[in-house]
């Protein structure tokens, strides 16, 4: 693929979620939302530049 950079990003976990984990994590008392609209768009922002000064 020539990636040059990875990035990840947190999600969101309720009790809508499905799956094993999930409800794992939801009884331990750490669900919610992590996710980070402003980090997420910085990043499309910089992928975009990238693409166009390729």
């Amino acid at each position: 693929m020539g990636a040059l950079e990875h990035m990840t990003f947190g999600g969101s976990i309720t009790a809508r979620t499905p799956g094993f984990l999930a409800e794992a994590l939801l009884h331990e008392g750490k669900g919610g939302d992590y996710r980070n609209p402003e980090r997420i768009r910085t990043c499309a922002h910089h992928i975009s530049a990238e693409l166009a000064a390729a």
